[in-house]
């Protein structure tokens, strides 16, 4: 789909699983060490090094003196090891190079400014390996943390042995590293907040080093757009600011993705035009999500019907049968008339009269969230549900207008359109007053076959076609047919940074800001 191009754009520098935000001072320490005590400068001593210490880390938030319950990176690995009474074994966190590191927080650096990636040219020569950025944000970041824990017998002796760990030392480096501790420790609290939102000075790593402003999908245009030649700070903290005064009014959206996609789509009286254009993006995003799962019920119905009919015939269907088996696909929940104009399903939608001939079991739909309409199409799983959700979408879709809105919506993806050419096409079909069974097979023949054709050409010599043309024949293959599963959209890594910032709490039981968050959101959307 899309997330390839949004979510760089709407939240550039955050990936999903960049969720604590105390590894970044913890990355940067580590980075800042192995160069210190000039070790080999290659990928895979690099690695070796940081998965160890990931894996000590690791130890050491399990066994959190307060409990706090974060879970590291190699919880996995580490099982019940954690419980036990010590001495603790040596291990590496993830099999992956370069660990934790290089799979959730090494691209965020690198945007950020505070990493230079291995293969930079220094001068005339490549850097073999990854170093921390020899400013002021990287430099604070890797020193704070080490001031933070330098008083530890791990760090003072044990770090780089290879004997077993003591529970003791372990116990100790826990109650000064946890990535719970970041909010007691105000100079280190205040290095990674600067890491994520703070600059450099003009021709500093942040506007020289893989930033998202120059990325594919951002959203660009006037020079007071949100992603700008800033590393996308900008974008950064609009999108966080946006993020709590959602918190602020709808203190469920910290902890639950159903409130926390409503919230992101309902209009908000924005502080000011920068406010107002990064609640249009993230709004196009919830609406693409919607059509997402819209066009993933006309695609798994569609194949489910065809694999019966391919194999009733004994054979893969002509053009005329493959168009038969999408026009019929009208009986599931609900149940369409296939002759029925579609014209009249979208009036029964918005509460109109419906003219005759249209089907009369088309459900209300205007009572519903957006996040609910989403899900009614997911669990009907039924190209009808996907039918009357677009019409749905498309109504609402009309009464959102704005910048960013206008900005997001336009973002199409590797093999999907953008939002607003779906819609732009919709509204071209719709001139012709279409039934419901050739709307429907218009979405099939226009947003489902030549999409999954292309994909599943691409994954080739793996097959995973679930039909393809052969001879002039459309021919299904029972590969099995499940939904696609919408792609994460930041909710977590929202809600859990903002936290380790304190930026908010639920001490109280409910999520509110804190006076440090409302400074900030007043400062991000000013």
């Amino acid at each position: 789909m899309t997330h390839d191009r949004f979510m760089p754009a709407l939240l550039p520098g955050i990936l999903e699983l960049t969720r604590r935000a105390r590894y970044f001072s913890f990355y940067a320490f580590l980075l800042a060490e192995y160069r210190a005590r000039r070790f080999p400068a290659d990928t895979g001593s690099l690695s070796a090094f940081l998965k160890r210490r990931e894996w000590e880390l690791g130890l050491a938030v399990l066994r959190c003196p307060d409990g706090c319950g974060s879970s590291p990176v190699g919880a996995r690995r580490l099982g019940s090891l954690a419980q036990r009474l010590g001495p603790f074994p040596r291990g590496e966190s993830v099999e992956s190079a370069l660990g934790g590191y290089g799979l959730y927080y090494r691209s965020p650096m690198i945007d950020l400014g505070l990493v230079a990636r291995s293969g930079t040219l220094l001068g005339e020569t490549p850097i073999p390996i990854d170093v921390l950025h020899d400013s002021d944000r990287a430099r604070r970041l890797a020193d704070t943390f080490r001031d933070a824990v330098r008083h530890t017998a791990y760090y003072k002796s044990a770090m780089l042995l290879a004997s077993d760990l003591p529970a003791d030392v372990i116990d100790e480096y826990a109650a000064a590293a946890c990535l719970c501790r970041l909010p007691e420790l105000p100079d280190e609290l205040a290095a990674v907040h600067d890491a994520l939102f703070g600059t450099d000075p003009p021709g500093g790593p942040a506007t020289t080093a893989g930033n998202s402003a120059t990325s594919p999908g951002a959203i660009t245009g006037s020079a007071d757009d949100a992603v700008e030649a800033d590393g996308g700070v900008i974008q950064r903290r609009r999108s966080v600011g946006h993020f709590l005064t959602l918190v602020d009014a709808r203190p469920a959206v910290a902890g639950s993705e159903h409130a926390y996609r409503d919230a992101m789509w309902e209009p908000v009286t924005g502080r000011n035009d920068g406010h107002a254009r990064v609640a249009g993006q993230w709004a196009a995003l919830i609406a693409k999500d919607v059509w997402q799962e819209a066009i993933c019920s006309v695609w798994s119905e569609f194949c489910r019907q065809g694999l019966a009919r391919g194999h009733a015939e004994g054979r893969g269907l002509t053009w005329e049968e493959a168009r038969e088996v999408a026009a019929g696909l009208v009986t599931g929940l609900p149940r369409l008339d296939a002759s029925a104009p579609v014209t009249g399903l979208a009036a029964q939608l918005s509460g109109q009269s419906a003219p005759a001939g249209a089907a009369p079991s088309v459900p209300t739909l205007s009572a519903l969230s957006m996040d609910e309409l989403r899900q009614y199409t997911a669990e009907a799983d039924t190209a009808a549900s996907g039918l009357v959700v677009l019409l749905e979408l498309d109504r609402r879709a009309q009464a959102r207008s704005g910048a960013g809105w206008q900005q997001a919506s336009r973002l199409a993806g590797a093999w999907q359109p953008s939002l607003a050419s779906v819609l732009a096409a919709l509204h071209a079909h719709l001139e012709s007053s279409p039934s419901a069974g050739e709307t429907l097979w218009w979405l099939v023949s226009r947003f489902v076959m030549p999409v999954h054709e292309r994909i599943a050409y691409s994954k080739l010599p793996e097959f995973t076609f679930r039909f393809r043309w052969e001879e002039g024949l459309l021919r299904f293959y029972d590969l099995g047919v499940g939904r696609f599963t919408l792609a994460a959209i930041r909710r977590q890594p929202l809600g859990s940074l903002t936290r380790d910032l304190g930026l908010w709490d639920d001490s109280s039981g409910t999520a509110s800001l804190t006076a440090r968050g409302q400074a900030f959101a007043q400062e991000a959307l000013a």
